[in-house]
């Protein structure tokens, strides 16, 4: 995995675990949910992070009535703050629950 998209992934589960309710665009995840003591992420940065959440099973996507995708805490995973802990500590610690057919995004 692309350390970029290592470092994001850490940066979201620790803000998924302290905002459990926070649900907001890619745009908006990179300008808000990212601390400020790290340069500005790029938007296929956080797309892919997001991806590889998602792929995780602790990210879902949401479509908008106004045509956005926005992202929050997927609502039916099971042991969800386990997870993001494991996530905040080491991205790739649930490598093996995503599973042979679904991979998470490579960055390129």
């Amino acid at each position: 995995m692309n350390p970029e998209v290592m470092t994001i992934v850490k940066h979201l589960s620790r803000y998924l675990r302290n905002h459990p309710d926070a649900c907001d665009t890619s745009e908006g995840i990179a300008r808000w949910w990212i601390d400020a003591d790290l340069p500005p992420a790029p938007a296929a940065t956080v797309e892919a992070a997001l991806g590889w959440m998602s792929s995780c099973g602790v990210v879902e996507s949401l479509h908008a009535a106004d045509g956005r995708t926005r992202y929050r805490r997927a609502s039916e995973a099971d042991n969800l703050d386990a997870k993001l802990d494991a996530l905040a500590d080491d991205p790739q610690a649930l490598m093996p629950q995503v599973g042979a057919h679904r991979r998470p995004p490579r960055v390129h």
